[in-house]
């Protein structure tokens, strides 16, 4: 059989008829899920990392510099998120996709995973980053129901990988996307909702009780969607 008649076979039967859905309540790996017409649905938590202007580091750094920057700052989220239970499955160069199971313990546990390295980042290691460039960057966590797919090709782990496909993932990209400080950290509303008290309210300089989040605004699909913003973060 020839190269186009063993493809077309091949989409063909991805293309029709049903496949084997599983329910889960933990994040998946690659392992998990077999590559023929299998797949995982699961409600999760989705928090996206994105480094503004990251276009701009390198025409001011050399390439060394600019990956010294990056390396250093996706260590800190992928320490932070993997100390909160959080599971990487994307890395896309200038940031990273990571997943919880959206229990409403675990939701709290993303934003807390944020707010941390909010912190670590523009806080206490802010000096070492400045000494090249001072990073801005955003963080944005939506959930919801996420059907996972394995795709590429079969026999060659460098060939094929998991496919996240749910509004939640490409929102939490999008939110991400345009999160930039003061206010690095930035939810949907559905987010929002989850948080204990301990996640949205804090004490002010002055002693008073106060709310974390300010009321935001996010365009996706040219439709303007409110969110949930913060300058808060949590020391660690």
């Amino acid at each position: 059989m020839g190269f186009n008649e063993d493809l077309k076979n091949q989409v063909r039967d991805f293309l029709a008829g049903d496949y084997d859905v599983r329910n889960a309540t933990s994040i998946p790996s690659i392992k998990d899920i077999g590559f023929g017409k299998k797949a995982i649905e699961i409600k999760m938590c989705s928090l996206a990392v994105d480094i503004r202007n990251s276009s701009k580091l390198m025409d001011e750094h050399k390439k060394q510099t600019c990956a010294k920057i990056h390396k250093s700052f996706l260590l800190i989220c992928s320490k932070v998120i993997k100390e909160y239970g959080g599971k990487i499955r994307s890395f896309n160069g200038d940031g990273l996709l990571a997943f919880w199971y959206a229990s409403d313990e675990n939701i709290n546990k993303a934003v807390e995973a944020a707010m941390v390295i909010k912190f670590l980042v523009n806080e206490e290691y802010s000096s070492l980053f400045e000494q090249y460039s001072k990073i801005d960057f955003g963080i944005g966590l939506d959930y919801g129901d996420v059907f996972i797919v394995r795709a590429g090709i079969s026999r060659d782990d460098d060939d094929n990988d998991l496919v996240f496909i749910g509004k939640c993932v490409n929102y939490s990209v999008a939110i991400a996307d345009q999160a930039k400080g003061p206010k690095h950290v930035e939810i949907s509303p559905e987010v929002y909702g989850k948080l204990d008290n301990r996640h949205k309210i804090g004490k002010n300089s002055e002693g008073n009780t106060v709310s974390m989040w300010s009321d935001g605004a996010v365009i996706w699909k040219d439709i303007k969607y409110p969110s949930k913003l913060t300058n808060w973060f949590f020391r660690i």
